[in-house]
């Protein structure tokens, strides 16, 4: 005979008793019930879980790609603006090399910046897989390029640079300057009958007469090379000019430079007079380029007062 499982239930007010009957197979099926229904509910809880979790992480990656984006078009504005700005920059490197009678940059050389034409990104085919990667890469090329054509004008501007000081450092010893003033040509550059050899030699520089005592000014910065009497110059001196450029002043009457010194446009280095080979006085002045004699006419600012 089978034992039923009994349950009894008691009111506790009215003492009331119900009893219930289970078979071992009722309470199976019923547990199994549970089990069962634990479980569905036990996956759809863990179902429920992980999709609330991938929603929030597809909404956070949906709102930082937005972010992204955003950044990018800001970044794209930027560079438009470094592009406008290089350009105005290129623009003035050609006004400023037609100045100074440079070559442009070859515009084949600009398009690609210094060399190279196949610009390369770290981890393309990472970039690929974004949902901005053309967009990202395209501005990394732009990037790229920007660099490159700075880099080019920084180099050009430097060469600019290099030139103008060049030029401004050799404008400083060209020997433009007058060295006497309210003088008159008493004897020009060349062929010439000489007053005292009596005979017909070649004049290396050009006699400017005026008044015994007139300052004699250095017409460019330079070293005086010498400063003493020298024969038929009489006192003379010498100044080297740098860049090839060497002047003498001779028949001075006094010297107040000496030998070593550096003097500078317009300084004082002495007076006119007439010692050595010299019948009244005046300054005998020449200009050598590198050893050869040149009409010191040529370099004089303001030919009307000779």
């Amino acid at each position: 005979m089978k034992r039923d499982a009994l349950l009894i239930i008691e009111n506790p007010k009215t003492s009331d008793k119900i009893e219930i009957r289970l078979s071992f197979l009722k309470i199976f099926i019923a547990l199994l019930i549970i089990f069962i229904l634990s479980g569905f509910i036990l996956k759809y809880s863990i179902d429920f879980v992980i999709d609330f979790t991938q929603n929030s992480k597809i909404a956070q990656l949906k709102k930082e790609n937005e972010t992204l984006q955003a950044e990018l078009g800001n970044i794209s504005e930027t560079i438009a603006m470094l592009r406008d700005s290089i350009d105005e920059l290129e623009n003035k490197d050609d006004q400023i090399r037609t100045i100074l009678d440079l070559p442009p940059i070859n515009e084949d050389v600009r398009l690609v910046g210094i060399g190279g034409t196949d610009l390369t990104i770290k981890n393309q085919e990472q970039f690929n897989q974004l949902s901005v990667g053309d967009e990202l890469i395209n501005s990394l090329n732009l990037l790229e390029r920007l660099v490159r054509e700075v880099r080019l004008e920084k180099d050009s501007y430097q060469q600019l640079l290099t030139t103008v000081e060049r030029r401004q450092d050799s404008i400083r010893y060209l020997p433009a300057l007058k060295p006497v003033q309210n003088a008159y040509l008493s004897s020009s550059f060349g062929n010439r009958y000489h007053p005292i050899l009596r005979k017909y030699h070649f004049h290396k520089g050009v006699d400017l007469a005026t008044n015994k005592g007139t300052p004699v000014f250095a017409p460019a910065d330079g070293y005086v090379t010498f400063a003493g009497y020298n024969g038929g110059f009489g006192r003379m001196v010498e100044i080297n000019h740098k860049y090839g450029f060497v002047t003498y002043y001779g028949h001075l009457n006094k010297i107040y430079v000496r030998k070593g010194q550096f003097v500078k446009r317009g300084e004082k280095i002495g007076e006119v007079g007439k010692t050595g080979l010299a019948t009244s006085s005046h300054l005998h002045y020449e200009v050598r380029y590198k050893g050869k004699p040149i009409n010191p006419l040529n370099f004089f600012l303001d030919e009307s007062q000779l």
